[in-house]
């Protein structure tokens, strides 16, 4: 296995995101002279992710791979600040806000639209312009076309700026980032952009999906509830977090799923689960 420096590594279950920022941080370090590697230990990637990502020339298969084992490997993460590894992690780029106290050589979180585009705004001349529409691309498909509230005014006008720059195709981009879910299967959807999180000796998962029409997952709802609570048995969680997004009304719907309940939540906003759903359960679970 050839040894760098650097190891940059995404959450579990990569996102568009979590790819993108991988992919260009790798690019920035390396043509700084750094000794870095974007690798993605996961092998299995979402195929809605692989899809996208595809589209826009970035194929996330080639970054699969096993990470070193190496107790002196240095890790940096994208898009996550928590990780198990057999190295040390040494810097943590994210836009996930949290509660916990991070101790890092490097740690950088803040409120952004996506990690992408924190990695490249302000340097845009070290990014060719393939990697500039990247970089939009995961800040559209974070914020499902700016339409989450976790999309911030600054990024919103970088995106602008770059597409009249380029003549990117803003209404392909647009589209692609509504990212719509596939619900033919109960088991897919309900695990789509599935994430884990632990907050003290409390586990949580979550997961979401998109469509134009909630009523059409109306009558899988039943199947889908003993499924999750299944799961939350299984891996021995203290909650599964379900989040339907209606893209016609831009709302959104949160099922709180633990083993024994099952508690609904309707928002007449559509909501992030990063910026508004995982912190606010954060802060309940760790004042127990």
């Amino acid at each position: 296995m050839e040894l760098f420096d650097y190891v940059i590594l995404g959450h579990k279950n990569p996102d568009v995101d979590s790819i993108v920022s991988g992919f260009l941080l790798e690019r920035y370090m390396n043509r700084c002279w750094y000794s870095a590697k974007f690798i993605i230990p996961d092998q299995v990637i979402d195929e809605e992710s692989l899809v996208i990502c595809r589209n826009y020339g970035l194929d996330p298969v080639k970054f699969q791979g096993v990470l070193p084992d190496r107790d002196d490997q240095k890790y940096i993460l994208v898009d996550h600040y928590e990780r198990d590894v057999s190295g040390k992690v040494v810097a943590i780029i994210d836009h996930h806000p949290t509660t916990q106290n991070i101790s890092t050589f490097f740690y950088h979180n803040e409120k952004a639209s996506s990690t992408a585009c924190m990695i490249v705004e302000g340097k845009e001349e070290s990014f060719t312009k393939e990697e500039i529409e990247l970089a939009v691309l995961a800040t559209m498909v974070d914020t499902v076309s700016f339409h989450s509230t976790k999309t911030r005014d600054k990024d919103v006008t970088w995106v602008k700026k770059m597409v009249d720059k380029y003549q990117f195709n803003y209404s392909k981009l647009y589209k692609d980032g509504l990212c719509l879910t596939d619900i033919s299967s109960v088991s897919d959807f309900l695990t789509h952009g599935l994430k884990e999180y632990q907050f003290g000796d409390k586990k949580i998962a979550a997961s979401y999906v998109s469509v134009l029409h909630p009523e059409q997952i109306s009558e899988m709802l039943s199947s889908a509830f003993s499924f999750l609570q299944n799961y939350v048995n299984c891996h021995d969680l203290a909650l599964f977090t379900l989040i339907i997004n209606d893209m016609t009304k831009f709302q959104s719907s949160v099922y709180y799923v633990t083993s024994g309940d099952i508690v609904k939540r309707d928002f007449e906003h559509f909501v992030s689960r990063g910026n508004d759903i995982i912190p606010e359960i954060e802060k309940k679970l760790l004042k127990k």
